[in-house]
C-alpha cells in the first residue's frame, strides 16, 4: 500500500516537473529569442500571451511556494512528534538551504539588476523616434500609391481610346488602348456595361471577352465578378467600395496570386459625350519592386514595437517572476536533494525499526522491503535472515501448540457432548462434594426437587427434608466404603411426595476420595401409577367375575317370590295363608329393595368391568374443538347459575383420535366440575385449547371455582377407587386417565386461581 501510494507520489512529481520544465523553456525562447514575427500574433494576443505568461508564472511561483513550504511543515511536524530520522533529515536539509541559498541570493540580486538596465535600453527614445518616422515614410508610400491608381482610373475614364474601343472593337482601337494602358502600367483592365455586365478583361497586351476561360480564371481568382448560376455579375462588395459612390471611392490593395506582385484596385464609371453612365472600368495599378510588402512588414514590426512596450511593466514582471521561479526552483532541489538523500538513509532505519516492534509484537513473517545497496543493505538483509529464522521456529511451537488445543478442543467436545446428554435425559443427576454440598445436577434433577442451583453450592439438608436426609447421608456412607448404594425411597418434597430409586457411585476409581460420588435419581412416580392401576384393573376384573354370578340369581329369587305371592291359588283344597293386612307392603317393599341393591351392585360391577377391559380406540381425523362443542350441547339445561366460558383456539389442527372416548372424558370433567362447584358462591366453568406448533402438542384446560383439591388428594386423584365423594365410585378419572394415555397423552391437575381446580391435558398431533 505504502509502495503503490509511493510510486503515485513519484510519478505526479516528475509530471509536473517536466511541465514546469517545457514551460519555462518555452517562456525564456519566447521572451530572449523575440519570436513573436515568426508566430504572427496581433496586439490583442500579445497582450494575451503576456498575461498568459504572467499568470504562468505566479502559478508555478504559487506551485513551488507551496511545494517548498509543505516540504519544510513536514519536515517540521516529524522533528516535533520525534519521529524516527526526523533530526537528521532536519540536519541535512538544512546544510543543502544553506549551500545554495547564499549563491542564489547573489545570483538573483544581480540578475535583477541587470534586468532593469536591460530593459530601459530595449525601449529607448530614438529607437521609438526612428520607429515613428520608418511608420510615416510607409504611411506615404500607401498614400502615393494609392494616388496613382485613382488617376490612372479616372485619366483611363475620360480617354477617347476607352470611348472608341466601346464603340467599335477593331484593331485599331484594341492597339490604341493597349498602348494607353502600357503608359499608364496598367496590369489589369476589367470593363463592364452599365449594368455591371462584365464584357472585357485586359491582361498581359491581351484583351479577352467574357466567353473566353482566361475571363473567368483572371477575374474570379481577384474576386472581381460573381459567377453565381453562370450569369457573371461585378461583385458588389468591389462595386460598392471603389465605383458607386464617387465621394466614398476608395483603391483597394491586393496581391496576384501567379506572379505574388502586390497590385492595387481602383474604379471609375465611363460617361458618353452626353454625360451618361456608358460603362465601368476597375484597372489593376501594380506597385513596383517589394515596396509595399517592405512597408507592410515594418508596420507590422512597429506594432510590435508598441505592444511591447505598453507592456514593459509586465515584461519586467515576467522577467521578475521568472527568476524567482529559478531561485525557488533552485531552493526546492536543495530541499528535495536533502530530503532524497535522508530518505536513503532515514528509511532502512525506520523500516528496521518498525520491524523491530512487529517482532515483538509476534508478526515474525515480517520482512524489510526497503531498497538499500550499501551497508544498511547488509543489515536489512541480516535482520530478514533473523526473522526468518525464528518464523520456522515459531512454526514448530505452533504445531506443537495445534496438536494440543486438538487434544483440548475433542476433551471439550467429548465434555459438552457428555453434559448435554446429562441435560436431556428424564434422570436426575447429582454431583454431590466430599463435604456432603452439591456441586452440580442437570436440568431432571431440578424439576425433581424443585430447586435450582446458583453459584454458591448447596447443603443435602437445604435440598432434602429432614425425615429423608438421614437417608441420604446413609446411603453416602455406603457408597463411600462399597463404591456403590442404591435403595428406592419417597421422598417428600412440599406437600407431595416423589417416588425415586436412588443410585450413588463413588468417584474414587484413582484412589482419589476428594473427587466425591454421584448421585441418579430414577423417578419411579409415574411406573408406581401404572402398578397400582394395573393391580386395580386385576382387582375389578376378578371382583367383576366373583360379584356378578351371585347376583342374577339374588335378583331371580326376589321377583319369583312377588310373582308367587301375587299369583292366585290353584288348589282350594290348601288352607289360605294368615291374614296379615301390613304383609303385602312389607314384601313389596323388601323385593323392590332387593332388586335397586342388586341394580346399583351390577352398576359398580360394569363400571369395574369398563375400567379393566376398555375397549379399543377408534381412531379418526377430527377436531378436539368439535368434540367440545357436542359435548357442551348435551349439557342444555344443567349450567343453570354458571358462568360457561369457552377460549377455543381456531388454530388446532385435526388430529387421529376416538372421540367417542373423548366424549366420555369430558363429560366426566364436565359432572366432576359441576359438582364441585356445588357449595360455591361463585359458579364458573371454563374451558380453553390452545395448539404449540413448536412442541407439537395440543393442550385442553377445564377450570372450575369448587372447592379445589388438596395436594396429598392430587397424586391418588387418577388411581382407581379413589374419590373425594361420597357417592363417587372412583373410576371416574381412573378412565379418563386411562384413555388419555392410550392416545399418548398426560393428564395432570393444577390449582385454579383465585379457587378450585384446573385439569390440563396435552395429546401429541402426532
Amino acid at each position: 500500500m505504502n509502495s503503490n501510494r509511493s510510486d503515485k507520489r513519484r510519478l505526479v512529481i516528475i509530471s509536473l516537473s517536466i511541465l514546469v520544465s517545457v514551460l519555462l523553456v518555452f517562456a525564456v525562447i519566447q521572451q530572449a529569442f523575440d519570436l513573436n514575427p515568426f508566430l504572427g500574433a496581433p496586439e490583442r494576443q500579445t497582450s494575451l500571451l503576456l498575461w498568459a505568461l504572467s499568470s504562468l508564472n505566479v502559478v508555478l511561483l504559487a506551485i513551488c511556494s507551496l511545494i517548498l513550504l509543505r516540504n519544510l511543515l513536514k519536515l517540521y511536524f516529524e522533528r516535533k512528534s520525534q519521529q524516527l530520522g526526523s533530526k537528521f533529515r532536519t540536519k541535512l536539509v538544512l546544510a543543502f538551504l544553506g549551500l545554495s541559498f547564499i549563491p542564489v541570493i547573489f545570483m538573483s540580486f544581480f540578475a535583477y539588476f541587470l534586468l532593469n538596465r536591460n530593459v530601459d535600453k530595449w525601449f529607448s527614445e530614438p529607437i521609438d523616434r526612428a520607429l515613428g518616422n520608418v511608420e510615416e515614410l510607409v504611411r506615404q508610400v500607401r498614400n502615393d500609391s494609392n494616388t496613382n491608381a485613382t488617376q490612372g482610373a479616372r485619366y483611363l475614364a475620360n480617354h477617347s481610346a476607352l470611348r472608341k474601343f466601346l464603340a467599335s472593337q477593331t484593331k485599331a482601337n484594341f492597339a490604341e488602348l493597349r498602348n494607353t494602358a502600357n503608359d499608364l502600367d496598367l496590369a489589369l483592365i476589367l470593363v463592364s456595361d452599365k449594368f455591371n455586365n462584365p464584357l472585357y478583361v485586359y491582361k498581359q497586351n491581351e484583351f479577352y471577352p467574357r466567353s473566353h476561360p482566361d475571363f473567368r480564371k483572371t477575374t474570379e481568382r481577384l474576386g472581381l465578378v460573381d459567377w453565381k448560376e453562370g450569369k457573371p455579375q461585378l461583385a458588389p462588395a468591389v462595386f460598392e467600395r471603389i465605383i458607386r459612390n464617387p465621394d466614398k471611392r476608395e483603391a483597394t490593395i491586393t496581391t496576384v496570386d501567379e506572379e505574388g506582385k502586390d497590385i492595387i484596385l481602383a474604379g471609375e464609371i465611363v460617361h458618353a459625350e452626353d454625360l451618361q453612365p456608358l460603362a465601368n472600368i476597375i484597372i489593376a495599378y501594380q506597385i513596383p519592386g517589394d515596396i509595399l510588402k517592405l512597408a507592410n512588414q515594418i508596420s507590422q514590426s512597429n506594432k510590435y514595437y508598441k505592444t511591447w512596450s505598453t507592456n514593459r511593466k509586465v515584461i519586467r514582471s515576467n522577467y521578475l517572476l521568472l527568476l524567482g521561479l529559478i531561485t525557488l526552483l533552485i531552493l526546492f532541489a536543495a530541499v528535495w536533494i536533502g530530503l532524497y538523500l535522508s530518505k536513503r538513509i532515514t528509511i532502512p532505519i525506520r523500516a528496521l525499526a518498525e520491524a523491530s516492534n512487529e517482532v515483538s509484537k509476534g508478526n515474525l513473517l515480517h520482512q524489510v522491503n526497503c531498497p538499500a545497496d550499501d551497508e544498511l543493505g547488509i543489515l536489512v538483509s541480516s535482520f530478514n535472515r533473523m526473522t526468518a529464522q525464528l518464523h520456522e521456529s515459531s512454526k514448530k511451537l505452533e504445531q506443537t501448540n495445534r496438536d494440543l488445543q486438538n487434544s483440548n478442543q475433542a476433551l471439550e467436545e467429548k465434555r459438552r457432548y457428555t453434559e448435554t446428554v446429562l441435560e436431556n435425559i428424564p434422570t436426575g443427576v447429582i454431583s454431590v462434594a466430599p463435604d456432603h454440598c452439591i456441586s452440580k445436577m442437570n436440568k431432571a434433577a431440578q424439576e425433581m426437587l424443585a430447586c435450582t442451583l446458583s453459584n454458591d453450592r448447596l447443603r443435602i439438608d437445604e435440598v432434602f427434608q429432614p425425615g429423608d436426609t438421614g437417608e441420604i447421608r446413609t446411603l453416602l456412607e455406603k457408597a463411600s466404603r462399597v463404591g456403590i448404594a442404591t435403595k428406592d425411597l419417597t421422598l417428600r418434597l412440599r406437600g407431595r411426595n416423589l417416588y425415586v430409586e436412588v443410585t450413588i457411585n463413588s468417584l474414587d476409581a484413582t484412589n482419589n476420595p476428594s473427587q466425591g460420588v454421584v448421585m441418579v435419581l430414577e423417578d419411579l412416580t409415574e411406573v408406581l401409577k401404572a402398578q397400582k392401576a394395573n393391580a386395580w384393573r386385576e382387582v375389578a376384573r376378578r371382583m367383576a367375575h366373583e360379584i356378578k354370578n351371585p347376583l342374577t340369581p339374588i335378583q331371580l329369587s326376589a321377583e319369583r317370590l312377588l310373582k308367587n305371592y301375587l299369583k292366585p291359588q290353584s288348589d282350594p283344597l290348601l288352607p289360605l295363608p294368615t291374614a296379615n293386612p301390613g304383609f303385602d307392603r312389607i314384601l313389596k317393599e323388601c323385593v323392590q329393595t332387593i332388586t335397586q341393591e342388586v341394580a346399583t351392585l351390577k352398576g359398580m360391577v360394569d363400571e369395574f368391568s369398563r375400567f379393566a377391559r376398555l375397549p379399543a380406540a377408534n381412531l379418526v381425523s377430527c377436531n378436539l374443538n368439535t368434540i367440545i362443542e357436542n359435548t357442551l350441547t348435551s349439557y342444555n339445561g344443567r349450567f343453570e347459575g354458571i358462568r360457561v366460558t369457552k377460549v377455543l383456539s381456531p388454530a388446532l389442527p385435526e388430529i387421529k383420535l376416538d372421540p367417542e372416548q373423548f366424549k366420555r372424558v369430558f363429560v366426566n370433567l364436565f359432572d366432576n366440575a359441576l359438582e364441585a362447584m356445588d357449595h360455591s358462591s361463585q359458579k364458573e366453568l371454563s374451558i380453553l385449547s390452545s395448539f404449540y406448533p413448536n412442541k407439537e402438542t395440543i393442550q385442553i384446560v377445564v377450570k372450575d371455582t369448587g372447592q379445589g383439591i388438596s395436594p396429598a388428594d392430587k397424586e391418588k386423584l387418577f388411581l382407581p377407587y379413589f374419590s373425594t365423594r361420597k357417592q363417587g365410585t372412583g373410576l371416574g378419572l381412573a378412565i379418563v386417565s386411562r384413555i388419555v394415555a392410550d392416545h399418548k397423552g398426560y393428564i395432570h391437575v393444577e390449582d385454579n386461581v383465585p379457587s378450585g381446580a384446573s385439569f390440563v391435558i396435552e395429546i401429541p398431533t402426532r
